[in-house]
Formats: structure tokens, C-alpha cells, sequence
């Protein structure tokens, strides 16, 4: 039917799909009966002979075309997104060459998000179970056997997803199948529960005199209380029973309803509501924030601190002169393990005002911690990476704890930086952006320097604490001519002195697990995993060998695979060993370990932290998860088992990191009373990375802004990493090799670097090969629709040449790790 073009109205529309050619809005138009279509409305409709899922992101007066397709449907779901989220993810989606649809899914409310499942079933004529072919009759068998119905999905997995499409399509036209469409359900939904209460009729004086004794009991409860969660609970404190509940009911007395309940995290135990008074650099930081929220100006600040000199504070007087302005405030941390502090210390200041949002919550919790900031219950957010995109209306500040850590950047598409991408939201907003850290990236240091941002320095401890002493030592000069011990004397002195004084010690190593590897002393073969190009990792609880990047397990072998021989030794040392070398060393010694293995738990991070700073262990052993932001006042030892660990890494970042996990780790040594003390074992003493720590920062910073101006890394430039990858080796790099063709071509005369291709540090992951193309560039807004442009071209190619199998691309831009 044709309608005139003014009763006509029109949506455009984004396909929810990673696939590069379908990034551009669609045009539809809008049903009579669908009133409520709005900026943000996810809508189902037809594309491409199938429903999909689609994000509406604009409301265009007229179509501009002969003819458009209906929306099929308008999901029941309040927008997913405003204007400003819009604008946002079109920055997201430009600058990381991802698709918009993939940066719509930032935004979007936790654990709402739908997919459309295509279903084939039998027709009466597929009863018959004759077909063309013997793959058709197979596929209609397998239909029969399930019931007459499989998902295209189930089928594609059982019969091949090439074959699988194209026969189905067969029968199809044939008749023998149908296809329908359903949608998924949100992994999280709004909880409400049924609650009894009285009603006014109840509460007449005299009225429950008349009435029998348990039926009074009930009414007695109900109103001492107010409202019980229907029957279960009103019967077990009433002591009546479910019959007089009824008798209540039909004489008007009593009513049941239904009533939101909100999934509330639980928030910590901290009731510490003291207002700490800041000292003269504290002081001159918050005024500086606070003098721009104030003002209403867009600019960023970069705090400078060094570990234990107050930062967190100047954050909560910053929020705090936020939320006195009637503005929203977010405090972004680095790792799910800080946030219990954090969010226990700001909820003590802001109690009833808080939402935290992390990966470890559940989803019903993240989605109504999601809803109370949308609905305007909280105006302040703590959380880590993904908190960034919580609906704050009227934002004032965004709080980057710790901005230097790589946490802050998504290893998924879209892969984008939250410090970069929080000051574009904060730019929109005219907010004010706070960066803090004790050892700030080299991108914020020189951004400093260029003017963008205002650099405010605390130089000292509060109360003017003395920074702790650090001890370098040589393990080159320990063990003699025999094996160098996990525990140095040194070490080992420091720490039987620390817990003999009744204090508290954290053991820093960058593993986990008992043993970084198993090697066979006879011909010399290390246990590696069949999917991954990296050596496995040795686990004595469970007695098992396990991938740290895929995941699999594999029982440890009485004799080498390989010569047949042994025994298989093992070489190096996790955070288990520690563990056991420390009890054997200092018997009765108690400990904590925080690794990925002991903290899979909900809360765990909360618990282990808790204990220990509740005294109940003496020495802390963790991965990077215990280097920054804790704050216990018991611990005056920090002991790091190997500074040198991240020193190999074919990383440019390599030495940058090293100072900065040794600066932080060593920062959470004497921040109580009583003066710290910190213990580095490293076989590179000299590294300036290393000796930073000791001698002063300037002179290793300068160095090595010098050499990346020189080799034309970040900050100077932009880096984009592109990756082609593909289960076969000889498919991953022929392709990188076609793909490096068609750059030089679309790159030329635009002063961009390509480097590559050559296979990655971690050359096999999952069973993938993994080839890296590296592009350097000082104007990465001028090339970046020519990047996407060359990996369409890419595709093309590959289309009509096939160079081998599921040969993917992807672009990693301004990454934090080329491995």
C-alpha cells in the first residue's frame, strides 16, 4: 500500500552487524500503529531475506527513495541511547574503525542486549523425508529427529556452514523446510516480587478486634511493618496460615501488589565518614578542579603523586564540589580488585549516592545499578573500564585512577582507550576530566608538556610520611656457583624481621602458578600448548599443566612426550611457589594469595582484601592485581621476586611498564605509621628502567621520550597494529602479504610508515596464526577511511581469490601491547 508522503514517517536505521559494508544507516519506514519509534529504539526488519536487529539513528522527514521496506517490529525497550551517546559512539566507531553497531553496544543497557535466531523447520511435504541429495535428506532426517525443528545455527555446526546454507536454501525452494525468526532473551530483566499490605479498612481503630486471633496476628504484622513479601514470609513471622490470609482479602483488609526490587552489590563495610583535612598540595590540586567545575569549562588535569600522597581525597573533593553543582561524577580504576576500596571509601563519603559497575557483578545487578543512574537514583559512578559509558546526566567530572594502567584499553573490538575516549565524552559534556597516577603514561607526560593538559603535582606523602626505602638485589651476586634461590637472604631476612614486629608484607611476582614451565632434563623439549605458541604453566594444586591464554589443561606426563625420558623439571616460579618456598623458609607464616586462580569467586577480591587488612594473614603473595591503589596501613615490606619479567617483551613499551609496576608495587609499602621498606630482586641492576627507582625518574623519562621521537613511536604518532589471522599458516601469511600490497597502494604520499607483515610475538593463539602489519602515522583522522578502504579491498579480493581459510583482519588503533 502506498501512503502520501506527508502521513508517511521514515527511521533510519543501523543493522546490528560487524560486517564493514552494512556500517551505514538503512532507510524504513515507520508503522502507523508504532508511535513510540525514537532515537535509540532498537527495531526489528527485514534485510537481506531475514529479521535483524537494527539501532534507529534518525528520524528523516522524507525517504528520498521510490520505495522502502516496513520495520517489522519496535522492541518493547526504552532508547538504548540518546543523541549525546550517538555522537559519542560515532567518535568511538571513526577513530577505532570499528562499526557502529559494535559501538552502540557500549552504551547500552547491561544485559539487554538480543539476538535474532533463525529457525528451520518441516513442512508437511519434508515429512516425506525425500530430498534432491544425500546431504538433503540427512539435514531432513536430523530435522525429524529433533522434533521437526533445529536452529540454523545447530545446523550449520552439524552439516558445515558453507554446505549447510546452501542446501537449506535448496529445500527451501522446494518446499521440504520453512524458515522463522525468533529473538533471544536479555541476559537481565527488571525483578519485582509480590507484597502483602494492609489497606485503609485495616486500619480503622477497633476494626481487627472483631476479627479472629489469627487473622489479627496477620493484620499486627503488617502494620508494625508496613509490607511483607507475600505469603512465605508474612506466614513464618505471623504464624497464621494461608487461609486466613484469603479471609483478610475478601473482607478488603488486606491487598497484594507487586513492587520493583532493586539488585543492590554490596558496597563494603566501611563506616570511616572522616573528612580528612588536605595539605597545602593537596589543597592547591582541588582547587585548581574544583575552580573549573566551577566554572563550567571543559579541561583536563593530569595529577601527578607520588604513591600515598592523597589522591583518592582530591578525588572526592573534586566529586564532591560535582554533586554540590547538581552534576554527575564518574571514578574510573584500573582493576576489579581496587574497587572494593574505592567504592567502600567514596560510599562512605556519599552514602546511598554510589553505583558501582564491574564485569564480576551479576547481570540483574549491573543492569539495575545501570537503571538507578539512568533514573537519576545515583550521581555517582565507581567502577572500572566499561563505568565510562554509564548514563551520568548533566556529567561534570570523570576520575581516572591509576591512567597509566593498559587495563584501561579493550582487547576486543571496539578497542578503544578509556582515558581518550573519556575525554571526548567529557569535552561533549563540558565536564572536567582528572588523569592521576604516581607514574603517568608517556603519552599524558608529553601531552602535559604540548599544553593539553594542566599538570598538578603532589610531591610528598600526606603527613609528610617518608617514601620507603628501597633495596636493589643482584641475584647475579646470590646462590654462588649452585641455583639461584626464589628467596634472597636479603628477602628472606627482611621478611622474618617484618613479622617478627608483628607487621604486614606483600610478595609481588607478574606469574601465577606453581612453575612457568616444564623442560626434560634428558633431551630438552618444554611442554608448550598445542593451540598457542607459549610455553604451559605448571600447577601444583590439581597436579596439572594449564594455558594462561586459551584455557586448556593437560595431566603432567610421568616422561617427556617427546624422547620418552625424564624426569621433567620444572624452571621458574609462580605465585604458588612462593607460596610454598615461604612456608618452608618461615614456617608458621600465615599468607593470602591473590591470583587469577583465587579470586574466580563473586567477591572474592572483596574477602581476601578484607581479611587482610583485617590482620588475619601476614603476607599478601599476588599477581599485577595487588601492584596499585592498596592502601593498608600494616604493610611496611614489599618484596618483588623479579623485576626483570616484562624487561624481554618485544614491546617499545617494555621499560616504560617495568618502572611502573615496580614504582607502584614499592608505593604500597609503609603508608600506615610506621616507615616502609622495599626488597627488588633483579638480575638487571643497571637497566635504567631499574635504577630509576632508586636514582630518580627525569633522566630515564627523557631517554626514552628521546628514543621513540627518534624511532617515530607513540606519543609522536599513531599506531594502528593490523592483524590477519586464519587457522592455517600458509593462509595468514599470504594474506598479510596481499594486504601489505593494497596499503603501499591506498597509503601512498600520505606520509603514513608501514611496517610488516612478520608473524607476532605470540604467533599461534587458539589455534590461530597471527600475522602483524604495523602503520604509523602523525594524522591518523586523514587515513583512517583509507585503512578501512584497504581491509574492504582486502575482502573483496579475497572474495573472488579465497587465500585460505577464515582469514580475518583487524585493526588495533593506538594499542597498548604488540604482542
Amino acid at each position: 500500500m502506498i501512503v502520501s508522503p506527508t502521513s508517511q514517517r521514515y527511521a533510519e536505521v543501523i543493522i546490528d552487524s560487524a560486517v564493514r559494508d552494512l556500517d551505514r544507516p538503512f532507510t524504513y519506514s515507520i508503522p502507523e500503529d508504532a508511535a513510540d519509534v525514537e532515537i535509540g529504539s532498537m527495531v526489528l526488519v527485514p534485510f537481506s531475506g531475514r529479521l535483524s536487529l537494527g539501532y534507529v539513528v534518525g528520524l528523516p522527514a522524507a525517504s528520498g527513495l521510490d520505495s522502502t521496506k516496513s520495520i517489522a517490529r519496535v522492541l518493547d525497550e526504552p532508547p538504548l541511547f540518546d543523541f549525546d551517546s550517538q555522537r559519542l559512539c560515532r567518535w568511538i566507531a571513526g577513530h577505532y574503525l570499528c562499526s557502529l553497531s559494535q559501538a552502540f553496544k557500549l552504551v547500552m543497557p547491561p544485559g539487554r542486549g538480543r539476538k535474532v535466531k533463525q529457525f528451520v523447520y518441516l513442512t508437511g511435504s519434508g515429512n516425506t523425508l525425500c530430498a534432491g541429495s544425500e546431504l538433503g535428506e540427512a539435514m531432513l532426517a536430523a530435522l525429524a529427529e529433533a522434533g521437526g525443528e533445529m536452529s540454523f545455527d545447530a545446523l550449520k555446526k552439524k552439516f558445515g556452514a558453507g554446505d549447510a546454507s546452501v542446501e537449506i536454501g535448496q529445500l527451501e525452494s522446494d518446499g521440504s523446510v520453512g524458515r522463522k525468526f525468533g529473538l533471544t532473551r536479555p541476559a537481565a530483566s527488571a525483578m519485582s516480587r509480590l507484597v502483602v499490605r494492609a489497606t485503609e479498612a485495616a486500619r480503622v481503630e477497633g476494626v481487627s478486634e472483631t476479627l479472629p486471633a489469627r487473622q489479627r496476628d496477620i493484620l499486627d504484622e503488617l502494620l508494625a511493618r508496613g509490607g511483607i513479601e507475600f505469603q512465605s514470609d508474612l506466614l513464618a513471622h505471623s504464624g497464621a496460615s494461608a487461609a486466613s490470609l484469603k479471609s483478610l482479602a475478601k473482607k478488603g483488609m488486606v491487598e497484594v501488589a507487586g513492587e520493583e526490587v532493586l539488585r543492590r552489590p554490596w558496597l563494603g563495610s566501611s563506616e570511616d565518614t572522616t573528612r580528612h583535612k588536605p595539605n597545602e598540595a593537596q589543597q592547591r590540586a582541588i582547587d585548581s578542579i574544583t575552580g573549573a567545575i566551577e566554572s563550567g569549562g571543559h579541561r583536563v588535569f593530569l595529577l601527578d603523586g607520588v604513591t600515598g600522597s592523597g589522591k583518592t581525597e582530591v578525588y572526592i573533593r573534586s566529586v564532591e564540589a560535582a554533586l554540590a553543582k547538581g552534576k554527575g561524577a564518574i571514578v574510573l580504576v584500573p582493576e576489579i580488585s581496587l574497587t572494593p576500596q574505592t567504592v567502600e571509601r567514596f560510599e562512605s563519603r556519599f552514602p546511598g549516592q554510589v553505583a558501582v559497575l564491574h564485569s564480576r557483578l551479576g547481570p540483574g545487578e549491573r543492569f539495575d545499578q545501570w537503571r538507578g543512574v539512568r533514573e537519576g537514583r545515583y550521581r555517582l559512578v565507581v567502577g572500572a573500564r566499561s563505568a565510562l559509558f554509564a548514563p551520568v546526566s548533566d556529567l561534570g567530572i570523570i576520575a581516572i585512577d591509576e591512567e597509566h594502567e593498559p587495563s584501561y584499553k579493550s582487547d576486543t573490538s571496539p578497542r578503544y582507550h578509556a582515558r581518550d575516549v573519556a575525554e571526548v565524552r567529557a569535552k561533549m559534556a563540558g565536564a572536567v576530566v582528572v588523569l592521576g597516577s604516581a607514574t603517568p603514561s608517556f603519552e599524558s607526560i608529553q601531552r602535559a608538556r604540548a599544553g593539553a593538559y594542566e599538570r598538578l603535582e603532589l610531591p610528598g606523602r600526606i603527613d609528610n610520611r617518608p617514601l620507603p626505602e628501597v633495596e636493589l638485589v643482584d641475584m647475579r651476586e646470590v646462590g654462588g656457583a649452585g641455583e639461584v634461590p626464589l628467596l634472597s637472604p636479603p628477602m628472606l631476612d627482611a621478611l622474618s624481621r617484618t613479622v617478627s614486629a608483628g607487621d604486614q608484607a606483600i610478595l609481588f611476582l607478574n606469574r601465577r602458578g606453581f612453575a612457568n614451565y616444564l623442560q626434560c632434563r634428558s633431551c630438552g623439549e618444554i611442554m608448550g600448548c598445542d593451540e598457542c605458541e607459549v610455553s604451559l604453566c605448571y600447577h601444583s594444586r590439581g597436579h596439572m599443566m594449564l594455558c594462561h591464554h586459551c584455557g586448556k589443561r593437560w595431566a603432567v606426563p610421568e616422561v617427556c612426550p617427546v624422547c620418552g625420558a625424564g624426569p621433567m623439571k620444572q624452571f621458574g616460579a609462580g605465585t604458588q611457589r612462593v607460596e610454598e618456598e615461604l612456608s618452608r623458609h618461615l614456617p608458621g607464616v600465615s599468607t593470602i594469595r591473590m591470583d587469577a586462580d583465587t579470586t574466580t569467586t563473586k567477591d572474592a577480591h572483596w574477602h581476601l582484601l578484607g581479611s587482610f587488612r583485617a590482620g588475619e594473614a601476614q603476607v599478601l603473595i599476588g599477581t599485577q592485581m595487588i601492584a596499585k591503589g592498596l592502601d593498608i596501613p600494616g604493610v611496611t615490606l614489599v618484596g618483588v621476586i623479579n623485576a626483570d619479567t616484562a624487561l624481554a617483551l618485544p614491546d617499545f613499551r617494555a621499560s616504560e611498564r617495568t618502572y611502573q609496576l615496580l614504582t607502584q608495587v614499592s608505593g604500597r609499602a609503609g603508608r600506615g605509621l610506621r616507615p616502609g621498606r622495599v626488597v627488588i630482586q633483579t638480575f638487571n641492576p643497571e637497566h635504567p628502567a631499574i635504577s630509576a627507582i632508586t636514582e630518580g625518574i627525569e633522566p630515564f623519562v627523557e631517554a626514552e621520550i628521546k628514543s621513540r621521537s627518534n624511532a617515530f613511536y607513540p606519543p609522536f604518532v599513531d599506531l594502528v597494529n593490523i592483524t590477519v589471522t586464519s587457522p592455517e599458516m600458509i593462509a595468514a601469511s599470504r594474506s598479510a602479504e596481499r594486504l601489505r600490497k593494497i596499503l603501499d597502494t591506498d597509503l601512498e604520499g600520505t606520509g603514513a610508515i608501514v611496517l610488516g607483515p612478520a608473524p607476532a610475538p605470540l604467533s599461534r593463539l587458539r589455534g590461530v596464526y597471527r600475522w602483524h602489519i604495523l602503520v604509523k602515522s602523525a594524522d591518523l583522522e586523514g587515513i583512517s577511511d583509507k585503512l578501512n578502504g584497504s581491509v574492504g579491498r582486502f575482502y573483496d579480493y579475497a572474495r573472488t581469490f579465497p587465500p585460505g581459510k577464515d582469514v580475518k583482519v583487524s585493526m588495533d588503533v593506538d594499542p597498548v601491547s604488540l604482542l
